[in-house]
Parts: structure tokens; sequence; C-alpha cells
């Protein structure tokens, strides 16, 4: 009995979903944007994530304070295509916008992500994200024209280790990916190209900001 029972804890050990722990990158700010990322390429990963958020929220702000972001980000000589990335969604007159993206996954292909990065190395990194962007209304009444627009996507990230953290030299544009299936529902048999999502599926991806 004894020898039953310590089969069946070890079995339901073996089982149970790993632990992570969150990791905080907040100590380390510029211009509002987390840096604070180790030079590996888990780091790199986090840093894309925390990046691509960054840029994303931008479009709702002034142009200036978007250069600001642009500036924490962009690897020396990449600002102008990392800002081409920072589109702003149609608004109403004199309205506010919402610009969001939320990063699920985080991987980064060929790589040990506990691995040190030499000064100046690179590490392309991809992400599995959820954008949202539309008009801001008041609260009260929304027409017929508003809502939310969106989905979800697969981006590239090309991040450079530059004198203590991260800058993007190149991000793709976004790859839609189908959504995640609503449990209990049906597919609604529209297309489906599950192949960007392999990777999101396996092992190496992560949560942003856990190891």
């Amino acid at each position: 009995m004894l020898v039953a029972l310590a089969g069946a804890f070890a079995v339901g050990r073996a089982s149970a979903p790993e632990q992570v722990a969150t990791v905080e990158y907040t100590d380390r700010l510029v211009n509002g944007v987390p840096v604070g990322f180790p030079g590996t390429p888990r780091g790199a990963g986090d840093a894309a994530a925390a990046y691509v958020t960054s840029l994303a929220a931008s479009a709702a702000l002034t142009a200036s304070e978007r250069q600001a972001i642009v500036d924490a980000v962009a690897a020396p000589g990449a600002g102008p295509s990392v800002a081409d990335l920072v589109g702003v969604p149609a608004a109403q007159p004199g309205g506010a916008v919402i610009s969001q993206v939320l990063v699920a996954r985080v991987w980064v292909p060929d790589h040990d992500v506990d691995a040190a990065v030499p000064e100046g190395g690179a590490v392309s990194a991809r992400t599995l994200l959820c954008a949202l962007n539309g008009a801001v209304t008041d609260g009260i009444v929304a027409g017929p024209q508003a809502g939310l627009a969106g989905g979800w996507y697969v981006q590239d990230v090309t991040l450079r280790w530059v004198q203590g953290r991260w800058r993007v030299t190149v991000a793709q544009r976004l790859v839609p990916v189908p959504p995640p299936d609503q449990r209990g529902a049906r597919r609604d048999g529209s297309p489906r190209d599950t192949q960007p999502l392999l990777e999101v599926l396996s092992a190496r991806s992560w949560v942003p900001g856990t190891v």
C-alpha cells in the first residue's frame, strides 16, 4: 500500500503544472518604458513584449510622446523603421483613440534562452499578441460605428544588446493567426493557417516576464 501511494504521489508531482515566478523589470525605465531586461535571449524576448506593448500604446499619445518611446526602444539608425510600425487608428474628430497590444506568449527560436549575449549580439524574438484599436466614446452612448477592431497576430522582433540594454533593430509586420477556439464552440470553417502557432504551442514559449 505504501509503495502504491508513493508511486501515485510521484506521478502526481510529475503531472502537476510547472510553477513559474514573475520577474519585475520596472526598476529601470526610460521615457516610461521598462528596459531592465537581462542580456540573455529570454531577456530579449521579454524586452520585445514590453517594447511592442509600449509602441502600440504610444499611438494614442502626442507626436512628441510617441517619438520619445521610439527613441527609448530603437537601436541607433533604426528609429524611422520602428516608428513606421506605430499606426494611429481612426478616431472621431477631436476624439481620443484606444491603441493596445496584449502579448500572450513569446519565444526565441534557435537560442539557449539563458545564455549570455555579448555586446552587439542580436536575438530574433517572436510574440503572439492580441491587438486592439478604436475610437474612445463618452462611455454612455455607443453609436453603430463604435467598437474595437483587432485580432490575433504573430510578430517577429529583432533586438541587439547595446550598452547594457536591448534595442529594436527590426520589427516585422503583424502576421494574422487564427484566434483561440472558444471552449465548447465549433469552429466556423474559416481558413485556419495554424503553422505560425506551432512554436506557440511548444514548450519553448513562455508568458512574458516569467521564468
